[in-house]
């Protein structure tokens, strides 16, 4: 009777890591997933950073351009 009781209680242990193991399965593929959605977040993010500064330095282009076309005007 001891034997078959010991047994149970093994068998249990084994059958709560395997569901554990599952869950950590599951846990890393929800990880996985985020850590997925959080690189195309920054990829998003750089990719609009440089945009930003594409137009800014168009922006500063032609501000000077501007700039050197009134100073020839005064000349």
């Amino acid at each position: 009777m001891q034997f078959i009781k010991a047994n149970a209680v093994l068998l249990a242990l084994v059958a709560i890591i395997l569901y554990q193991q599952s869950e950590l399965k599951e846990i890393e593929r929800t990880l996985n997933y985020i850590y997925a959605v959080v690189q195309t977040n920054n990829n998003d993010i750089q990719a609009t950073k440089e945009e930003v500064w594409a137009v800014n330095e168009l922006i500063i282009a032609v501000y000077e351009a501007e700039a050197a076309a009134d100073s020839d005007e005064t000349d």
